[in-house]
């Protein structure tokens, strides 16, 4: 009997190790960037208190930027909880940039946290080149090992959309896609992505030289890319970093 008993703990023990291993996996994981996957408190220990809070209506009628002391009044403005994302002003190699960090509610381990789903960098005084931009944006130097680079028409903008596919992916990056991106379950090959969008009027040509004047954040794939290349004329380039 004490042995069955002692099997049974055993078995029970191991079965929880597991399913605990299962449920936490990509929390112990990391992006290259080493911003998307961050809790809110990450975020701030690592950039600070925000100066600015920002907050989007979906879908997209109207935002709101306030600063950290009148979040409250940000809140009252809206008829349900929203999301509050974070807004840094940053100034790296002489160039002024703008970080917006948006995050996701995530209830995976069952409570509910803020992540960071995406952010965008925009240069604030004039556009960088393709080349550069890593200077002044370390979080963009995992595009430079990008495999698959797809380019992309913006027609209502006059922009082309540069989208660097990183090959790693891992427990987070599938995670992130399919949490906040796209629930689609036959999309496996989450990964980090970099949308680089060049400046109204640059050439299809994309090159080191291409002007740039945002640089977006997030988790991406070629089958989430490949069912809208019908919209965007989507097709696939050489890395121009490369």
């Amino acid at each position: 009997m004490r042995g069955k008993l002692s099997f049974a703990l055993l078995f029970s023990g191991l079965l929880s190790m597991y399913l605990f291993q299962d449920n936490s996996l990509y929390a112990k994981d990391t992006l290259a960037d080493g911003i998307i996957g961050l809790t809110k408190e990450e975020v701030r220990e690592k950039f600070g208190k925000p100066p600015y809070l920002y907050c989007e209506e979906e879908p997209f009628r109207r935002y709101v930027i306030v600063k950290p002391e009148n979040e409250s009044i940000l809140r009252a403005t809206f008829l349900y909880d929203v999301i509050i994302h974070d807004m840094y002003t940053i100034k790296r190699d002489s160039n002024n940039l703008e970080f917006r960090i948006y995050y996701g509610e995530d209830s995976s381990d069952g409570k509910n946290v803020h992540r960071a789903k995406e952010y965008s960098v925009k240069f604030l005084d004039n556009p960088v080149p393709l080349g550069k931009i890593a200077e002044a944006v370390p979080e963009f130097k995992p595009a430079y090992k990008s495999a698959k680079v797809y380019q992309e028409c913006l027609l209502n903008y006059n922009t082309i959309r540069l989208i660097f596919v990183t090959p790693e992916i891992n427990e987070l990056s599938k995670h992130m896609g399919s949490l906040f991106v796209d629930p689609d379950k036959d999309i496996k090959d989450w990964s980090l992505a970099y949308d680089v969008m060049l400046c109204a009027g640059e050439p299809e040509n994309a090159s080191v030289n291409s002007m740039v004047k945002e640089v977006i954040v997030s988790v991406d794939g070629e089958y989430r890319i490949g069912k809208t290349s019908h919209v965007f004329g989507t097709k696939l380039i050489k890395n121009p970093l490369q």
